[in-house]
């Protein structure tokens, strides 16, 4: 997998991701959990993140961190930093006013602690918290990982399993015995990484004769999947509280992450072709401005047609978030893009796999 010269499927992965989170915050998708769109964006950014540093890794036998965060810079910042403006100088436009603390946070990637320490406030920017576990992941993970590639790519793997298991433990400790409140087991970087990690163990046991042999088993059918979705299901509908804040958000990830290997196989399938369609794979390349601008997008549907349906208003909604990302798209993005191509020191078609939100 690390030498393939393309990965199917994960553009409409990014694009089935952002939209539960979308249609789940529109009120719209009650029965799946917007938070499932959000651990899908983990896994996979794990996944391709490492996926892209194991490329580089296995051409030039060493990572190159200070063009790493320059192309991460060039990805992330210019889209974000604007989305941040916008969102400051409409509130305030609105007659609602940001405090000192949410405008630092804002600035300063750190909006998943500041949830996490109060509450998880309802601000326009209060989504920003999955970006900012995101961002610390960036700026941890490639120092992390050329040390770990430097030993064996197997004491990586070793290494990446042993944070799984410690970031179960600690947040079962902190919900379950020292009933710390679920803001923060939601929205913290220690709290919420094992996502991250298993996206990134799954990039480095890729190569591995026991993968290969799961590979074969778990996309010997391309209904296989619905079985891993249902999975999932039972997993957030049936389990307590107390499941889904200790162990449940590891299944889950856990469960994603077969789906995932599941959908690198069985993409070309009649049943799931949809994730390679044009239009899929569109809504994908948008999918990080679709993220940030989804709750100004939505409350435009909800001032246009205020008393409609909420399907409709969603429908209006969900158009208007898309207005807004193609801009962002086009306008600030694509230019930085074009830059943060020219430092990469991967593999050129490294360049080409699809991405998330924040990759």
């Amino acid at each position: 997998m690390t030498r393939a010269q393309h990965l199917p499927a994960l553009d409409g992965l990014r694009a089935v991701a952002v939209f539960i989170v979308i249609a789940y915050h529109a009120g719209v998708m009650q029965g799946i959990p917007g938070d499932l769109g959000v651990t899908l964006f983990f896994v996979l950014s794990g996944f391709l993140i490492t996926w892209l540093l194991l490329r580089e890794f296995a051409a030039t036998e060493s990572i190159s961190i200070r063009k790493f965060y320059a192309r991460r810079a060039l990805r992330i910042f210019p889209a974000y930093y604007v989305f941040i403006l916008f969102s400051l100088a409409l509130d305030t436009a609105l007659g609602h006013r940001w405090s000192l603390g949410l405008i630092t946070v804002a600035f300063t990637y750190l909006v998943n602690y500041y949830n996490a320490f109060l509450g998880h406030p309802t601000t326009s920017i209060a989504h920003a918290w999955s970006l900012a576990v995101e961002e610390q992941f960036y700026l941890l993970w490639p120092l992390a990982c050329l040390a770990l590639l430097r030993r064996s790519r197997e004491s990586a793997a070793r290494a990446v399993a042993f944070v799984i298991v410690a970031v179960v433990a600690w947040r079962s400790a902190l919900f379950l015995i020292f009933h710390a409140p679920t803001s923060y087991v939601y929205n913290a970087f220690d709290t919420r990484c094992d996502a991250l990690a298993i996206g990134c163990f799954l990039a480095l046991s890729s190569e591995r004769k026991w993968f290969h042999g799961l590979e074969q088993r778990v996309r010997s059918s391309s209904l296989l999947p619905l079985v891993t979705l249902g999975l999932i299901w039972l997993s957030r509908h049936y389990g307590s509280s107390d499941y889904h804040y200790s162990i449940g958000m590891t299944v889950e990830a856990a469960l994603i992450a077969l789906f995932i290997i599941q959908m690198l196989g069985v993409s070309t399938s009649p049943l799931w072709s949809w994730l390679n369609h044009p239009v899929t794979r569109w809504l994908g390349l948008i999918s990080y401005p679709s993220y940030l601008y989804h709750v100004w997008g939505l409350s435009v549907g909800e001032r246009v047609l205020p008393h409609a349906p909420k399907l409709l208003t969603f429908a209006v909604g969900y158009a208007a978030t898309l207005c807004f990302a193609w801009g962002s798209y086009r306008i600030i993005e694509r230019p930085f893009l074009a830059i943060k191509d020219r430092l990469s020191t991967s593999p050129p078609s490294a360049n080409d796999v699809a991405t998330i939100p924040g990759l």
